[in-house]
């Protein structure tokens, strides 16, 4: 509870949303790997670590999001012989970058790499046990769905509990993907 309201707060200034949500996935990985997390000063912590690469990746989704939203709606106004191949392919795309978004933030947050091999690596998690990540989007949209039917659960719990499920389901497959000595030097690189 405290943590979703610690992220509302840190939201409310527009701009700072995307170092808001790479801390509020640096505090979900916190608890997932010790269970015991001091959550103000780690969401601080991992606010100011992640600031430039979250406004980087927040900037480049929300740009490619947009563009594939605009292409649909104009899509839909055309009349043109391949329309249903042309949207059928801009849905793909989108499910794609949906999938990698799905991953790219609690990558950012359990390990240091540059943006490129960051969306690079983000593709193959969201890929990797692709059944794992639908899964993880039709409990996110149902869980969205009920939070918006109770709306206290937007302020007390919806960020946070969305949080750590993707962030579950994203752990299980860095076990998979992540050789253990690697992750174990990734892991103290970032406790670092």
């Amino acid at each position: 509870m405290y943590l979703n309201i610690l992220f509302i707060l840190s939201c409310i200034p527009i701009i700072t949303i995307f170092p808001a949500i790479a801390a509020l996935f640096g505090v979900v990985r916190k608890w997932r790997r010790t269970k015991e997390v001091a959550v103000f000063s780690q969401y601080k912590e991992m606010f100011i670590e992640n600031w430039k690469q979250s406004y980087l990746v927040g900037v480049v989704y929300t740009i490619i999001g947009t563009f594939l939203i605009l292409d649909l709606l104009f899509l839909q106004q055309m009349n043109v012989p391949y329309k249903m191949f042309i949207q059928a392919a801009v849905l793909f795309v989108s499910l794609i970058v949906g999938l990698s978004f799905l991953s790219i933030y609690p990558l950012m947050v359990n390990m240091n790499t540059s943006f490129k091999h960051l969306c690079i690596n983000s593709l193959k998690v969201g890929i990797y046990k692709i059944h794992l990540s639908i899964i993880c989007m039709i409990i996110l949209s149902a869980w969205t769905i009920l939070s918006l039917r109770f709306s206290f659960l937007i302020f007390f719990f919806f960020f946070s509990v969305s949080a750590y499920l993707i962030y579950w389901i994203a752990d299980l497959k860095f076990k998979h993907l992540i050789p253990k000595k690697e992750s174990a030097n990734q892991l103290n690189n970032r406790s670092a």
